[in-house]
Protein backbone atom coordinates (compact mmCIF):
# COMPACT_ATOMS: atom_id res chain seq x y z
CA UNK A 1 0.00 0.00 0.00
CA UNK A 2 1.39 3.55 -0.32
CA UNK A 3 2.83 5.36 2.38
CA UNK A 4 0.97 8.39 1.41
CA UNK A 5 -2.44 6.66 1.42
CA UNK A 6 -1.57 5.29 4.59
CA UNK A 7 -0.27 8.51 6.22
CA UNK A 8 -3.56 9.94 5.04
CA UNK A 9 -5.75 7.47 6.46
CA UNK A 10 -4.07 7.41 10.25
CA UNK A 11 -4.05 11.24 9.50
CA UNK A 12 -7.96 11.23 9.37
CA UNK A 13 -8.35 8.54 11.80
CA UNK A 14 -6.20 10.48 14.73
CA UNK A 15 -8.27 13.72 13.80
CA UNK A 16 -11.43 11.83 14.33
CA UNK A 17 -10.85 9.36 17.12
CA UNK A 18 -11.92 10.19 20.67
CA UNK A 19 -9.30 9.29 23.33
CA UNK A 20 -10.16 6.79 25.93
CA UNK A 21 -8.86 7.21 29.60
CA UNK A 22 -8.43 3.11 29.19
CA UNK A 23 -5.22 2.53 26.91
CA UNK A 24 -5.85 -1.20 26.75
CA UNK A 25 -9.69 -0.04 25.59
CA UNK A 26 -7.50 2.13 22.55
CA UNK A 27 -5.52 -0.50 21.75
CA UNK A 28 -8.18 -2.84 20.91
CA UNK A 29 -10.28 0.16 19.18
CA UNK A 30 -7.59 1.35 17.15
CA UNK A 31 -6.35 -2.57 16.17
CA UNK A 32 -10.11 -3.00 14.94
CA UNK A 33 -9.52 -0.11 12.94
CA UNK A 34 -6.39 -1.12 11.55
CA UNK A 35 -7.57 -4.98 10.56
CA UNK A 36 -10.71 -3.49 8.67
CA UNK A 37 -9.21 -0.44 6.72
CA UNK A 38 -6.12 -2.04 5.98
CA UNK A 39 -6.78 -5.95 5.59
CA UNK A 40 -4.65 -7.10 8.43
CA UNK A 41 -4.99 -9.72 11.02
CA UNK A 42 -2.36 -8.23 13.77
CA UNK A 43 -1.28 -10.40 16.24
CA UNK A 44 -1.93 -10.34 19.88
CA UNK A 45 1.43 -9.21 20.53
CA UNK A 46 0.73 -6.19 17.87
CA UNK A 47 -2.78 -5.50 19.97
CA UNK A 48 -0.22 -3.53 22.84
CA UNK A 49 -1.49 0.23 23.82
CA UNK A 50 2.16 1.63 23.58
CA UNK A 51 2.11 1.09 19.59
CA UNK A 52 -1.31 1.11 18.59
CA UNK A 53 -1.86 4.72 20.76
CA UNK A 54 0.85 6.12 19.30
CA UNK A 55 0.59 7.85 16.19
CA UNK A 56 4.52 7.50 14.84
CA UNK A 57 4.31 3.89 16.13
CA UNK A 58 1.26 2.79 14.48
CA UNK A 59 2.28 4.29 11.17
CA UNK A 60 5.55 2.07 11.61
CA UNK A 61 3.38 -0.91 12.53
CA UNK A 62 1.13 -0.37 9.16
CA UNK A 63 3.50 0.17 6.46
CA UNK A 64 5.87 -2.96 7.78
CA UNK A 65 2.71 -5.05 7.90
CA UNK A 66 1.01 -4.11 4.70
CA UNK A 67 2.59 -5.14 0.67
CA UNK A 68 3.24 -2.18 -1.29
CA UNK A 69 1.87 -1.52 -4.27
Amino acid sequence: MNIGLIDHVLAEYEHQRKAYADPALEAVRTAIFVEDVFGLTLSDDQINPAVLTDPVALRELVASTTSPD
